[in-house]
């Protein structure tokens, strides 16, 4: 924790090469709002992550979806109202 009681992570420092396009957006931190250079990697490191995650977890259940595809068509208690699909409900 900080001296203002926020849990702060633990960080490591990295080395790693950057166009100069990158390097001139990270020039640019203060008017994009950030604290420093690392803030900027550090977000778009943890959104590339979220995105990395969301795409996984949608690939998983595409896969279990086919994996069920025929118990779903088969199975007499899954397709008990199949008979129904594409009637009016009112």
């Amino acid at each position: 924790m900080n001296q203002e009681g926020i849990f702060v992570a633990t960080l490591t420092q990295q080395e790693f090469l950057i166009s100069p396009e990158q390097k001139h957006f990270l020039e640019n931190y203060k008017q994009l709002g950030f604290t420093d250079q690392s803030s900027i990697v550090r977000e778009a490191l943890n959104r590339l992550i979220k995105e990395f995650k969301i795409k996984q977890r949608k690939s998983q259940m595409a896969q279990k979806a086919w994996e069920l595809l025929s118990d779903y068509t088969t199975d007499r208690e899954l397709t008990t109202f199949t008979d129904l699909d594409g009637e009016e409900f009112l």
